[in-house]
């Protein structure tokens, strides 16, 4: 007989832990309306309403994800930092999961430079760029999907 070799422990990614960290302390919810997602994040110990500034919507044209409002107030909490990257990172999963959408589909979304600058160009794993610059200091922002698996079932729906 052969023995199985021993499995090799799988390292955390640097997102994961950043989503245990989040879902430690926040649960989400959603509400559907045909291709419009709206999320709401609670904080887990009091039940209370941290944000609802959460929206995105399935571009059948594009057959990708458009980001509408992303605002989670995260910022306001104790201890935030990489929260905010969590919460875009699950919700983005999450839709794209029941939309049913391709692996490496679009992202799109509009915002201010420096928000670009400070946030969304360190999210790696999106591969976010500037498709074209708008006035008063605003981008669209182009980006893609990649697909891995996460348990959808962590977000219910509202």
């Amino acid at each position: 007989m052969i023995p199985c070799p021993m499995p090799v422990p799988v390292l955390a990614s640097f997102m994961e832990i950043q989503v245990k960290r989040l879902l430690a302390r926040y649960f989400l919810t959603f509400a559907r309306q045909d291709t419009c997602m709206e999320y709401f994040l609670w904080n887990v110990k009091t039940r209370n309403l941290v944000s609802l500034n959460l929206i995105l919507s399935h571009d059948r044209f594009s057959k990708g994800i458009y980001i509408s409002k992303f605002y989670p107030r995260l910022f306001m909490e104790c201890e935030p930092r990489y929260l905010s990257a969590a919460c875009f990172f699950l919700m983005v999963h999450h839709s794209a999961g029941l939309f049913g959408l391709a692996d490496h589909c679009r992202i799109s979304l509009e915002t201010q430079e420096k928000v670009f600058e400070s946030f969304y160009s360190r999210l790696i794993d999106f591969h976010f760029t500037i498709a074209c610059h708008r006035p008063a200091g605003r981008v669209c922002l182009s980006g893609s999907y990649p697909c891995l698996p996460i348990a959808r079932k962590i977000i219910n729906e509202k």
